[in-house]
């Protein structure tokens, strides 16, 4: 059976809508009332610490599982990144993302934020409730189109990776972050010297947009891979742990690596010039060598340290 995610900014209202609408929660044909939104789990509440978590609003009558996902800036991408993860474990089929943002009318961000983010329930609550109203019968067209996909196509009922014959390592990587690419590079080749270091970080062309993946190598008989985050690492991150779960691939299958630190402002406005200008030599690449210079000690710490957990099984 497919486990179909809609996602939206918060997880809050377009997605809870979405959903209630595919599970027939909220009438089908015509646009449902205050209290048969209020009725539906979720809507209109909200925790930071649900961005990026998977949150079970139910079954549909075929069988399959309907979940929503805040992702805050990530944008409609967030359906690329979690199909092109999905892919990679022969999951394709299995783990049907939907993008809810589209939808969303002013008086939704208004209403939400108000509500949400300030906790101005009695203020905000009314005017989302009325956007969403609006945006109602889009949210209704785009259910429709998911229930009737999956009906006319039904997902296995099990992703087909050999397990434990494959093992992944994944680098997750903000958009024009060179640091978590040395990060990985380190890991890949240990014993590399700095400025052959430097040289292949600089050649790369990974930009880390939202739903980009590239593949370095094995090591420690893993698949290491860089996956790009763009915006929202963190959510990302957490989004991938949590897809991890829900596919029922081990831990130690799958390991993901983030650095919580941010990057520098000066490395990372080069790094977006650089993919602005395709540009691989010059000016920009020198400076962006000698920045990196600094980093490349602690990388390689830490790179030492998340080899050690890795062959511990302790990693993430």
């Amino acid at each position: 059976m497919a486990k179909i995610i809609y996602h939206c900014y918060g997880g809050s209202h377009s997605s809870v809508t979405a959903a209630g609408i595919h599970l027939g929660i909220l009438p089908r044909k015509r646009v449902a009332n205050t209290a048969e939104l209020l009725g539906v789990p979720y809507y209109d509440e909200y925790q930071p610490v649900t961005h990026g978590r998977l949150r079970f609003i139910g079954r549909d009558v075929l069988g399959n599982e309907v979940f929503v996902l805040g992702k805050r800036t990530a944008g409609p991408d967030t359906t690329i990144f979690l199909h092109n993860i999905a892919e990679l474990f022969d999951c394709g089929e299995e783990i049907y993302p939907v993008d809810t943002t589209f939808p969303v009318n002013p008086l939704m961000v208004i209403g939400g934020f108000l509500s949400r983010g300030l906790n101005l329930v009695s203020l905000g609550r009314p005017i989302v409730i009325y956007g969403t109203k609006i945006a109602y019968p889009f949210l209704a067209e785009i259910a429709a189109d998911v229930f009737k996909t999956v009906k006319k196509n039904p997902a296995p009922s099990r992703c087909t990776l050999s397990l434990p014959e494959r093992r992944f390592l994944f680098y997750i990587c903000p958009a024009h972050d060179r640091l978590s690419l040395l990060l990985a590079g380190l890991h890949l080749n240990p014993d590399i010297g700095d400025l052959e270091l430097l040289n292949w970080i600089t050649s790369l062309e990974f930009s880390g947009e939202l739903g980009t993946l590239q593949y370095l190598g094995k090591a420690d008989n893993y698949e290491l891979y860089l996956v790009g985050a763009g915006r929202e690492p963190e959510i990302m991150a957490r989004t991938l742990r949590e897809t991890r779960t829900l596919m029922k691939i081990p831990q130690l299958s799958l390991c993901i690596v983030y650095l919580q630190q941010p990057t520098s402002l000066l490395l990372k406005g080069i790094g977006k010039l650089r993919n602005f200008l395709s540009s691989k030599s010059g000016v920009l690449c020198w400076l962006e060598k000698l920045l990196l210079r600094g980093f490349v000690e602690k990388r390689r710490q830490e790179a030492y340290v998340i080899k050690t957990s890795l062959l511990e099984g302790i990693l993430d």
